[in-house]
C-alpha cells in the first residue's frame, strides 16, 4: 500500500519576505524582476556563478527570454556551468529563451561603442522577445570589454545611466558584471554609483550611493542634490522600521506557529483518545450480542428434534436487539459528525409539539432509568406547537436525557417544557455529579467529556451534536452547574417558520 503523499507547507508570507530579505542569493534575488537595473561586483569565480545562475534560472522560470553576453569566458564553459547547476541549456537555447552573445555582437556593433545605439538596441530586443511570445527580457553581460581603450569612463557612466532611464516601466532588466580585481577602483567607484541595487558576494544590497543620472552627468542642481541626500537618509530610515517590523511579525508569527503546534499536539491527542474511547464503545455491545448468538447456537445444536424453547429464542433476540440498538446509536453519531463536518445536516421542517415528543423519549427511557435508580419527573403541562424537525428534535431530548441519567448518580432527574408567543423552551436537570466550572464550555466540544472516560463510557459527542443541531434550528443551548450538585441544561427554540436563509432550513 502506497503510503499517502505529504505535502510540504507554504511558509507564512512574513517568512517568505524575511527570507527574500536576509536568505541565501537564490532567495534575495527573487526580489529582482523587470525593470531593475543592477551590477555584480566579484572577486572570485564562485562569487559569479552563486549570482547568476539562479539570476539566470530564475528569469527562465519566469517565461522571460535570457541574453547572455560572453567576454573573457566561452560560450561553451559558461554554458558548462549553467548545465552543472540546473539549467538545460540546449532545450532552452533549442526555443530561443537562452541566448549567448559576444561582446562585438552586442556592446562594439557597430566597432565602437555607443551608448544610445546599446540602449536603441535592448529596445529591439525586448519588442522581439515580447513578440516571439516571452514576458519579457533578462540580460546579463561581462563587462571586462570596457577595460580597453574604448570606451571611456564617461561614456561608460553615460551608458548605464541612459539604462536607469530606459528600465523602469519596461519589460526588460540588466544585471551587469564587473570583476574588482580587474578593473580599477575609480571604474568600481562610478558602477556603485550608477546601480540602484547591487550584488556583492552572496547579498543583494539597496544601494545607498547610487545617484540619478541627472547627478552623475552634472545636469543637477544644488537643489536637486540636496532633494536626493533627503530622500537617502528617508530611505536608510525607512529600511531600518521595515527591519523592526520584520522583526516584530516574526516574532508575531513564533508565537502564532507555537499556538498552532500545541493545537495540532491537542488535536492529535483528542483524536488518539476518540480512537481508544471508540473502539472500546463499539466493542462493549458486540461481545455480549455475540455470546447471546453463541449460546443460541448452541441451544440450536444440542436441542432434540431441532427444537429450541420459544423463550430462550426471544430472550436471545431481544438481547441482541438491544445491542444492535447501542451500536446503531453509536454509528449514528459517527455519521452525524461527519456530515455536520461537511455542512451536510439536512433537516425536515414540520408542524410539531414539543411536549409529545419529551413524553415519547421519555417513555422510551422508563428501562434505562429503571436501571439507573433516577426517576424522571417531567412537568409538561400543555402542547407547544411548532415547526422543527422530529428526528432531530428527538434526538436532543435523547441525548440530554441520557446525559443526565448517566450523569445523575441515581437521584431524580427533572424534565421541563415551557411555551412562550414566540418560543419553546425545554430544560433538563439532574442532581447528579455536576460539572467543574473550567469545563461548562469544554463539553460542547467535539470528542470532549468533563470526566474520565474510564469511569463513564461514550464518544464525547452527545453534547456536540446537540448543540450544532440547536444551532441549526435556529436555537440556543445553555448550561449551569456546580460540582456534586447537578447540572441544568436549557435549550431555547423559536416557534416560527426559520427564513428561507436561516441555517439548517431547506
Amino acid at each position: 500500500m502506497n503510503e499517502p503523499s505529504m505535502r510540504t507547507p507554504t511558509p507564512p508570507p512574513v517568512l517568505l519576505e524575511a527570507g527574500a530579505a536576509v536568505g541565501e542569493t537564490a532567495r534575495q534575488l527573487t526580489r529582482l524582476g523587470l525593470g531593475d537595473h543592477v551590477c555584480l561586483v566579484y572577486e572570485r569565480p564562485e562569487e559569479q556563478v552563486v549570482a547568476l545562475v539562479p539570476y539566470v534560472r530564475q528569469g527562465l522560470e519566469r517565461g522571460e527570454r535570457c541574453v547572455y553576453v560572453v567576454d573573457e569566458h566561452s560560450v561553451d564553459d559558461v554554458a558548462a556551468v549553467l548545465e552543472a547547476h540546473g539549467v538545460e541549456v540546449e532545450r532552452e537555447r533549442a526555443r530561443g529563451a537562452l541566448v549567448f552573445l559576444t561582446q562585438r555582437e552586442v556592446f562594439l556593433r557597430g566597432g565602437r561603442f555607443e551608448p544610445e545605439a546599446m540602449v536603441a538596441y535592448f529596445r529591439r530586443v525586448e519588442q522581439e522577445s515580447l513578440a516571439a511570445g516571452f514576458t519579457g527580457v533578462c540580460a546579463t553581460g561581462e563587462m571586462s570589454w570596457a577595460l580597453g581603450a574604448e570606451p571611456s569612463r564617461l561614456e561608460l557612466i553615460r551608458y548605464e545611466s541612459l539604462l536607469n532611464h530606459y528600465l523602469p516601466g519596461s519589460h526588460a532588466m540588466a544585471n551587469c558584471q564587473y570583476n574588482r580585481k580587474r578593473f580599477p577602483p575609480e571604474v568600481i567607484h562610478d558602477v556603485l554609483r550608477t546601480h540602484p541595487r547591487v550584488i556583492l558576494g552572496d547579498e543583494v544590497h539597496e544601494n545607498l550611493f547610487y545617484e540619478t543620472p541627472e547627478m552623475l552627468l552634472g545636469q543637477e542642481s544644488e537643489a536637486g542634490r540636496v532633494e536626493w541626500m533627503v530622500r537617502q537618509l528617508k530611505r536608510v530610515r525607512a529600511a531600518e522600521r521595515k527591519l523592526v517590523q520584520l522583526g516584530i511579525r516574526l516574532s508575531e508569527q513564533a508565537v502564532e506557529n507555537g499556538r498552532l503546534y500545541e493545537e495540532a499536539r491537542e488535536a492529535v491527542r483528542a483524536r488518539d483518545e476518540f480512537l481508544s474511547v471508540a473502539s472500546h464503545e463499539l466493542k462493549t455491545p458486540l461481545t455480549p450480542l455475540r455470546l447471546r448468538l453463541q449460546g443460541l447456537r448452541r441451544e440450536v445444536e444440542g436441542g432434540e428434534e431441532d427444537l429450541v424453547p420459544r423463550e430462550r429464542v426471544m430472550r436471545a433476540a431481544r438481547g441482541a436487539e438491544q445491542q444492535l440498538r447501542k451500536l446503531a446509536v453509536l454509528v449514528d453519531a459517527l455519521l452525524d459528525v461527519s456530515r455536520l463536518t461537511q455542512g451536510r445536516l439536512a433537516l425536515t421542517w414540520e408542524e410539531l409539539d414539543v411536549t409529545e415528543v419529551v413524553r415519547e423519549v421519555v417513555e422510551r427511557f422508563a428501562q434505562q432509568a429503571a436501571k439507573a435508580g433516577s426517576a424522571v419527573e417531567v412537568v409538561a403541562e400543555r402542547p407547544v406547537v411548532g415547526r422543527w424537525d422530529r428526528l432531530r428534535l428527538e434526538q436532543v431530548v435523547t441525548n440530554l436525557l441520557s446525559n443526565a441519567l448517566k450523569y445523575g448518580a441515581g437521584r431524580p432527574v427533572h424534565v421541563e417544557v415551557e411555551g412562550e408567543p414566540e418560543r419553546a423552551v425545554l430544560v433538563v436537570r439532574d442532581e447528579g455529579i455536576g460539572i467543574e466550572p473550567e469545563h461548562l464550555e469544554r463539553i460542547f466540544g467535539k470528542f470532549e467529556r468533563a470526566v474520565s472516560g474510564r469511569h463513564y463510557g461514550g464518544l464525547g459527542l452527545g453534547l456536540y451534536i446537540t448543540r450544532q443541531i440547536i444551532q441549526a434550528l435556529e436555537g440556543t443551548i445553555e448550561v449551569r452547574s456546580k460540582p456534586g450538585q447537578g447540572s441544568t441544561f436549557r435549550v431555547v427554540l423559536p416557534r416560527r417558520t426559520p427564513s428561507p436563509t436561516g441555517r439548517g432550513s431547506g
